[in-house]
């Protein structure tokens, strides 16, 4: 019997909880552009980590008419000073502690600085243990992170709802590694939906693609299977910048979860070279685009539905995609 499952209410993009006003955003991009001088030590910044922190000011905080080179860089000191909020002091240490692994040099100084900087917020203790985690290269201890605190937790949390003892022998076969060809045999039946209809979409995308559906060798757990749906719903491709843009829209739409540990799987994955998904990917380094990833969250704060934690691939897969998208509040991407 398929339990129904909650839908949390989620906040308009325009809600205040969400959106900082001027005044707030050019105290948080000073702060990043405090850390980023720091890891640079001087002021020349590191390119990716400028074109990170415009991301934030363009797609995050919304804000592009504020010119980076007008502000004073915040110290943590500074910073606690001028910002009082518990909320935006969270949000902006997670921002800086992003900005200190974007050019993928992980250092014992920059976690003294962004311990620092916890300290003087008094908030963050999670997220800099994180970072600790990655310089220490504790990755058992990342995965948890993610797993706990990130989109993939709400996943399956949903889909253990819908069903639990089904849902609970589908994900112990997955961790057994055994194949499931009945559960196969539904997802391969989507390709057969007429052409135009997020199944059909979803089964070209995974055959284009060389991957697996869920119950075959090698194929995700069931979940994880609403990441790739995420792909077509989104426009967005498998390179390295597009994972980052789909891992930003997951986060943002996933606002009952952190979305600091959703895009910090990408950025350990693309932009640091260390291995936390538990399939190849290959080898990267740097491979990330911050402004296609902070897009990405940008887009998923729009939409309607935690599409990658309370959501039923099958309920919509002969539903068409054009559809969906207008359904659920998808904005079109801007290239």
């Amino acid at each position: 019997m398929v339990q129904s499952v909650p839908r949390p209410q989620l906040l308009s993009l325009t809600d205040p909880s969400i959106r900082a006003d001027e005044a707030t955003a050019r105290i948080g991009l000073a702060a990043l552009l405090g850390v980023a001088q720091f890891c640079a030590g001087g002021t020349e910044i590191d390119p990716a980590e400028r074109r990170t922190i415009e991301a934030i000011r363009d797609h995050l905080a919304h804000q592009p008419q504020i010119d980076l080179d007008t502000l004073t860089p915040l110290s943590p000191e500074a910073l606690a000073e001028q910002l009082h909020d518990p909320i935006w002091r969270g949000r902006i240490l997670r921002g800086m502690t992003v900005v200190a692994l974007m050019d993928g040099d992980l250092k014992e100084e920059r976690l003294a600085y962004l311990r620092r900087a916890a300290k003087a917020l008094g908030v963050g203790e999670a997220v800099v243990n994180t970072y600790a985690n990655l310089v220490h290269e504790r990755m058992g201890l990342v995965r948890l992170d993610m797993a706990r605190r990130g989109f993939i937790a709400g996943a399956v949390r949903d889909f253990l709802g819908r069903g639990r003892l089904q849902a609970a022998m589908e994900l112990a076969r997955y961790a057994l590694k055994q194949s499931d060809p009945a559960l196969a045999a539904r997802y391969r039946a989507l390709g057969h939906l007429p052409e135009g209809t997020l199944g059909h979409a979803y089964m070209q995308f995974i055959t284009s693609n060389g991957f697996s559906v869920p119950g075959e060798p090698g194929g995700p757990p069931p979940p994880i299977a609403r990441h790739d749906c995420m792909h077509v719903l989104g426009g967005y491709g498998t390179t390295p910048a597009e994972e980052g843009g789909v891992a930003g829209f997951q986060a943002g739409m996933s606002r009952e979860s952190d979305p600091f540990f959703s895009i910090l799987l990408v950025l350990a994955e693309f932009q640091l070279g260390r291995s936390v998904v538990l399939v190849e990917t290959g080898d990267h380094h740097q491979d990330l685009d911050p402004a296609v990833m902070f897009q990405g969250v940008e887009r998923g704060l729009q939409v309607n539905r935690n599409l990658i934690g309370d959501w039923d691939l099958f309920a919509d897969a002969a539903v068409p995609v054009d559809e969906l998208r207008h359904r659920y509040g998808i904005p079109p991407r801007q290239r």
